[in-house]
């Protein structure tokens, strides 16, 4: 998993040991479950690594078994699928990145028996970007309205994702149900001053007002100018989690 959806190992909002079911976006009736076992730090927001096994079940035709990966490599997995001149699997290593895209997300555990439950076995992974798509739980977040917010007249807008980490940059400890923001890098500045200031939260089309408290800084590799990272609780005052990406205004308070 991608290490803001990873989250904090050793705190209780992290996603390791959950179940994700993902989809070949090419070909939804392609999936796989995978159990989430660990970071992939060089996964950004939104993307998986999948073992070997879980590619071949969203993309049965490619051989991934026989091959190469080479992080360095220049070719990727479109030169062994071309339709027309493809290169040769076994003499041609590509690069691991982007290999399938796929939407994914959280998912019960697989009724297996525990004398089937396979043993762990080390295997060559390959990242693949991914979306995240709407779970289908029907339970939804009860949404409040903020107390008589006042909001400054500059407004932002941006792509509000969640994470799951319990202390950040701005040095002090919180938690997922908290109404905490981590801001983009280029709003957030190199150092603390933003630290503690609120902002407050509103969706286009909804009535809902959330007020959030700044705690830590989204990198630019993740967040871009506007964005902001939510805690889960935040979050889900406008949407399920498994929602993954939402569009939001804001403004400081």
């Amino acid at each position: 998993m991608n290490p803001l959806q990873f989250g904090d190992i050793k705190s209780d909002n992290s996603t390791c040991g959950e179940w994700v079911l993902v989809k070949n976006r090419e070909n939804t009736e392609q999936s796989t479950l995978a159990k989430v076992v660990g970071v992939c730090d060089e996964c950004e927001y939104g993307s998986i690594d999948l073992s070997l096994g879980g590619l071949g079940e969203l993309v049965p035709d490619v051989p991934f078994q026989d091959i190469t990966f080479n992080s360095t490599s220049a070719h990727t997995i479109a030169d062994l699928t071309d339709p027309i001149n493809p290169l040769p699997v076994a003499s041609t290593p590509i690069s691991p990145q982007d290999l399938v895209n796929v939407v994914w997300t959280l998912s019960d555990a697989p009724n297996i028996s525990p004398a089937l439950q396979p043993q762990p076995t080390p295997t060559q992974s390959s990242p693949t970007i991914s979306t995240t798509t709407s779970t289908t739980t029907s339970t939804t977040a009860t949404t409040t309205q903020a107390p008589s917010p006042t909001p400054s007249k500059q407004q932002f807008t941006g792509r509000a994702t969640w994470y799951s980490d319990t202390t950040g940059f701005c040095e002090q400890s919180y938690s997922q149900s908290d109404m905490i923001v981590a801001v983009n890098e280029a709003q957030m500045g190199k150092g603390k001053e933003m630290c503690g200031k609120k902002i407050l939260l509103t969706q286009k089309g909804s009535s809902v007002q959330v007020v959030v408290t700044v705690v830590d800084m989204c990198p630019s590799q993740y967040c871009s100018t506007g964005d902001l990272d939510l805690s889960q609780g935040a979050f889900k005052k406008f949407a399920d989690l498994g929602k993954g990406v939402l569009e939001l205004s804001w403004s400081w308070m």
